[in-house]
C-alpha cells in the first residue's frame, strides 16, 4: 500500500458510518447498438434489458423515460416489468408505436436516451443506437403515374428557374434509386430525388401555352426498374420586360472613404428584378447586391496607391429572376476623384472699375486668373451673384467679366450709383470648393437723353396784368439723372427791348415783364430752350431744345372810348326847325371784349334843358329869346360822356360841343353852319421814376455803421501822427559821453565809431556777434550822440 493509502481506507470507513454513500440506479446493456428493418411493424420489440435498484426497500414508481433524437412519435415509451431477488429488478421493453413509418431514405438511425430512477438512489442514463435497414426488393411507381396517360401538372411560365414542379413517388421507397428522363428534348430536367425542376434560366416566352411530355424510368442497384410519364403544361402569364431607362451613367466618388461605400444605385423596370455584373469579368473592385442593386467597393479607393482606379467602367444586367433570358443592360462609367482640400485661387481677389453708362453690352470688364492648387487640369466653374439690381447686369463669359445689359445710371441712384456682384468660382472636385471675387463697379452719368418739351404749350394772360405776374410754367423734362433739371431761357419771341416776358431760369415760370396790348399785339410765341444741366460726368457736354410756346393776350377794357374829332363847334339860328338833328357824334371804342353800344350822356352846359340827346345825335328845343322869356345864352359850351360799359371796369371820355345860336326874328328859314374845329391829338407821355424807399430799421444800422467807420478812421490817423518820446530805458544811450558814464556803455559806443567808418566805405552790413542798433549821420550834422535831436531818421540793424 502506497504512504496515504491507509489514511484513504480510513475515510473510508469514516464515510461509511456516516452513510456518505449513495446507492446508484443501473441501466443493464446500455449502451447499446440495435437495428431494424424500415418494414417492421407497429408494436415490434426493438430492444429489451434490465433496470436494478441496489435498495431492496425501493420500489420502482415511474417508468424511464425515453426521448428520441431526431425527435419522433415511431417510438413507445418504456414497460417495466418488477422481478424481486436480493436487489429490486425490472424488465423493460421498448417497442414500435402505431404510427411508425420507418423510412431508411430519410431517417437511417435513431438516438434513444432513456433515464431512469429508484427512490433514494441516483438516476441513471442510458443510450440506444436504433439502425434503420431497408428491405431489399424491386421499385414500385404509383399506379396513376404508371399508368398511359400519366399525371398531368400545370406551371405558370414565370416559374422560378430550377424549381421543383412533380416529384416522383414510389409505393415503397428504396434505396439506390436512379431516376431519368428517357429522350429527353424538353427544357425540363430531373434530379436524384425524382424532382421535375424548371428550366435552369426559367421558361422563356417561347415556352408559354407548350405541354412537355416527360417519360420517367426508376431504376434500382439491381437493375430493377418501373417508369411512369408526366405532362407537363407551361401557362402562359403576362408580365413587364426587364428595361433600364438609360443606357449609360456616369458617377463620380471621392477617394479614401472607406470599403463597402455605396457608389450608386441602379434600378430596372420589370417584375421579380436582380442584378449581376458581366463586364469586365474580373473586375473585383465593385460589388452590385442582386436584389437592391447598390453598387459599392470592396476595398478603398486609393489614387494615389492604384492611379487606373480613376476611370472603370462596368457592364450591369438586369434580369428576371424567373426568366432570365428577359434581361437588359446598362453602362457604368466610374470616376474615382481626390479630395478636394484646397479652394481656387484668383488674380485679381477684388475688382473695383468706374465705368460710363453707356458702356456697350458685351463689354469686357475684367478677365480673372484662376487655378486650382489641387489640380492643375481642373475645370473651374465661373458664376455671378448678387441682387436683382446686380446679378444680371453681369455675365460670365469664360473667365471674361463682360457687361450683360445697360448699365443705367438713371436707374441705379437708389443705389448709390453702384453694381455690386460677386464671381462665384467653383472648382470639380469632391467635395466643390469655392472662391468669392467681389466687384464693385460704378457707373458714370452720360447724356444720353436730350430735354423734352412740354405736352402744353399754350398760355393766355391778360392785357392789363402787372409786372410780375405768372403767365404759366414751362414744364420741360429729362429722363437722365438729376431727373428733370433743367434750365430755362428765352432765345426769341418775347417782343422788341425792352421784352414783354421774362422765364425763371430753374423755375420754368414765364412772368411778365413789359406792358401788354391786346390792340396791339394779340398773340406771342416765345422760343423757350430747355437746357439739361449736370447730368454728364463732363460738365460741358450739355444737350438743349427749343419749345415754342405760345401765349395769348386777352383782352380786357382798358382803353376809354375816342370822339372824332373831341372837339365841335356849331353856329345855328335860333329859329332852327328842332326835328332836325344838330351834331352826330363819331365815337368808338378799341376794345373788343365791349360788346355793348357806347352811352352817351350829357353832363355840363345844357342850360335851361335846351339841348337833348338821342344816342349819338345831338338835337334842341325851341330857342326863346323875347325879352319876356327866360334869358338864354347866345353860346351853349356842351359836355357829352361817352361810356363803354355798364359794368365794372368802365371807362369814358367826355366829346366838347360849342353851339352858337343866333337870334333871329324873321320867319325864313335858318341855316346850320357848322364850323368843325380840329384839334391835334395829345401826346401822351409816360415816365416812370425810380425811387429808394428804404425800410426804418435799414437807416438806423447804416447811420450807426457810419459813425462807427469815423471812429475808427480817426483812431488809425492818430496812431500815425503820434510820435512818442523815447522811453527810459534809451535815456543812458543818449547822455554826454564827456559827462562819464557807465564804462560798458563807453565801450559799445566805442565799437559804434569803429564800425561806422567801414559802413561808409563799403556800404555794407557789417557782421557782429551781438545786436547793436548804429545810426548813420549824414554829413554836416552834429556827431554828438548825447543829444537825442541830431540823430538822423534813418536806423540800421546789425548782428555782432
Amino acid at each position: 500500500m502506497e504512504p496515504h493509502g491507509h489514511q484513504y481506507f480510513l475515510l473510508l470507513l469514516a464515510l461509511c458510518a456516516t452513510g456518505a454513500f449513495v446507492s446508484t440506479t443501473v441501466l443493464s446493456g446500455l449502451p447499446t447498438t440495435v437495428s431494424v428493418m424500415e418494414s417492421a411493424e407497429p408494436g415490434t420489440i426493438i430492444m429489451e434489458f434490465n433496470l436494478t435498484c441496489q435498495n431492496e426497500s425501493s420500489v420502482l414508481t415511474s417508468a424511464p423515460t425515453l426521448q428520441s433524437t431526431p425527435p419522433t412519435s415511431f417510438f413507445n415509451q418504456p414497460t417495466i416489468t418488477h422481478h424481486m431477488s436480493p436487489t429490486v429488478h425490472y424488465s423493460v421493453q421498448i417497442t414500435l408505436s402505431p404510427s411508425a413509418a420507418l423510412d431508411a431514405l430519410q431517417v437511417n438511425q435513431y438516438t434513444l436516451t432513456l433515464e431512469a430512477t429508484c427512490p433514494g438512489e441516483t438516476p441513471a442514463n442510458g443510450q440506444l443506437f436504433v439502425q434503420v435497414h431497408t428491405v431489399d426488393g424491386p421499385p414500385q411507381c404509383m399506379a396513376r403515374f404508371a399508368s398511359q396517360v400519366g399525371e398531368l401538372v400545370q406551371v405558370p411560365e414565370d416559374v422560378a428557374p430550377l424549381t421543383p414542379i412533380y416529384t416522383v413517388v414510389l409505393q415503397r421507397l428504396a434505396s439506390g434509386l436512379r431516376f431519368t428522363i428517357k429522350d429527353n428534348d424538353t427544357p425540363l430536367t430531373i434530379d436524384h430525388s425524382g424532382q421535375v425542376l424548371a428550366p435552369g434560366s426559367g421558361f422563356i416566352p417561347a415556352h408559354a401555352g407548350q405541354a412537355f411530355r416527360l417519360q420517367i424510368l426508376v431504376t434500382d442497384r439491381s437493375g430493377r426498374n418501373c417508369s411512369g410519364a408526366v405532362t407537363v403544361r407551361v401557362l402562359p402569364v403576362h408580365h413587364p420586360r426587364i428595361n433600364f431607362t438609360v443606357e449609360w451613367r456616369s458617377v463620380a466618388v471621392l477617394e479614401k472613404r472607406g470599403a463597402m461605400q455605396l457608389i450608386t444605385q441602379v434600378q430596372a423596370q420589370g417584375d421579380n428584378v436582380r442584378y449581376e455584373i458581366i463586364a469586365p469579368a474580373a473586375h473585383g473592385l465593385y460589388t452590385i447586391d442582386a436584389v437592391t442593386g447598390e453598387l459599392r467597393n470592396t476595398y478603398e479607393l486609393d489614387l494615389q496607391r492604384s492611379p487606373e482606379l480613376a476611370h472603370t467602367q462596368l457592364l450591369v444586367r438586369a434580369y428576371n429572376m424567373l426568366h432570365p433570358s428577359d434581361s437588359d443592360t446598362m453602362g457604368l462609367n466610374i470616376t474615382v476623384l481626390s479630395t478636394n482640400t484646397l479652394a481656387p485661387r484668383c488674380s485679381p481677389a477684388v475688382f473695383l472699375a468706374q465705368v460710363s453708362e453707356d458702356t456697350p453690352i458685351g463689354w469686357t470688364l475684367v478677365t480673372l486668373t484662376c487655378m486650382d492648387p489641387d489640380a492643375r487640369n481642373s475645370s473651374l466653374c465661373y458664376q455671378v451673384e448678387g441682387d436683382q439690381h446686380s446679378r444680371y447686369s453681369f455675365r460670365m463669359q469664360g473667365t471674361r467679366l463682360q457687361v450683360n445689359e445697360t448699365l443705367d445710371y438713371d436707374s441705379a441712384a437708389s443705389a448709390r450709383f453702384q453694381y455690386v456682384a460677386t464671381i462665384l468660382v467653383t472648382d470639380s472636385g469632391q467635395p466643390p470648393l469655392s472662391t468669392r471675387v467681389p466687384v464693385l463697379v460704378t457707373v458714370t452719368p452720360k447724356n444720353e437723353h436730350s430735354p423734352a418739351c412740354p405736352a402744353s404749350t399754350m398760355f393766355s394772360v391778360p392785357e392789363d396784368a402787372a409786372f410780375g405776374d405768372t403767365v404759366g410754367r414751362v414744364n420741360g423734362t429729362d429722363l437722365d439723372y438729376p431727373f428733370n433739371n433743367i434750365e430755362y431761357s428765352i432765345a426769341g419771341g418775347a417782343g422788341t427791348s425792352p421784352p414783354a416776358f421774362y422765364i425763371g431760369p430753374r423755375t420754368g415760370e414765364i412772368h411778365v415783364l413789359g406792358p401788354l396790348d391786346y390792340e396791339s399785339k394779340q398773340v406771342y410765341i416765345l422760343t423757350v430752350q430747355l437746357r439739361d444741366v449736370a447730368n454728364d460726368a463732363d460738365p460741358r457736354h450739355q444737350r438743349s431744345v427749343l419749345c415754342d410756346i405760345t401765349i395769348q393776350v386777352q383782352d380786357t377794357n382798358d382803353q376809354p372810348p375816342r370822339c372824332t374829332p373831341p372837339f365841335q363847334e356849331v353856329f345855328i339860328y335860333s329859329t332852327r326847325d328842332p326835328s332836325l338833328p344838330l351834331v352826330q357824334l363819331q365815337c368808338s371804342d378799341e376794345d373788343k371784349s365791349t360788346m355793348l353800344p357806347l352811352t352817351y350822356t350829357l353832363v355840363g352846359g345844357n342850360t335851361n334843358g335846351r339841348f337833348r340827346l338821342a344816342g349819338s345825335t345831338l338835337l334842341h328845343s325851341a330857342f326863346s329869346y323875347s325879352p319876356d322869356s327866360i334869358r338864354e345864352p347866345h353860346t351853349f359850351e356842351l359836355l357829352v360822356e361817352v361810356t363803354d360799359s355798364l359794368s365794372t371796369p368802365c371807362h369814358s371820355t367826355t366829346a366838347t360841343l360849342v353851339v352858337h345860336v343866333t337870334p333871329w326874328a324873321t320867319t325864313m328859314p335858318s341855316t346850320t353852319t357848322t364850323r368843325t374845329t380840329l384839334r391835334k391829338e395829345p401826346l401822351v407821355v409816360t415816365r416812370a421814376e425810380r425811387f429808394w424807399a428804404p425800410s426804418p430799421w435799414f437807416v438806423v444800422v447804416l447811420t450807426v455803421s457810419m459813425v462807427l467807420l469815423l471812429v475808427a478812421l480817426a483812431w488809425l490817423a492818430w496812431k500815425l501822427l503820434y510820435r512818442p518820446a523815447p522811453d527810459k530805458s534809451a535815456q543812458p544811450l543818449l547822455q554826454d559821453r564827456r559827462r562819464g558814464g557807465d564804462p560798458e556803455r563807453q565801450k559799445i559806443l566805442t565799437l559804434c565809431q569803429s564800425y561806422k567808418r567801414g559802413w561808409n566805405r563799403k556800404n555794407k552790413v557789417p557782421v557782429m556777434r551781438k545786436p547793436l542798433l548804429f545810426t548813420k549821420m549824414p554829413a554836416g550834422t552834429n556827431k554828438d550822440y548825447t543829444r537825442g535831436e541830431d540823430w538822423t531818421q534813418t536806423r540800421k540793424e546789425f548782428s555782432l
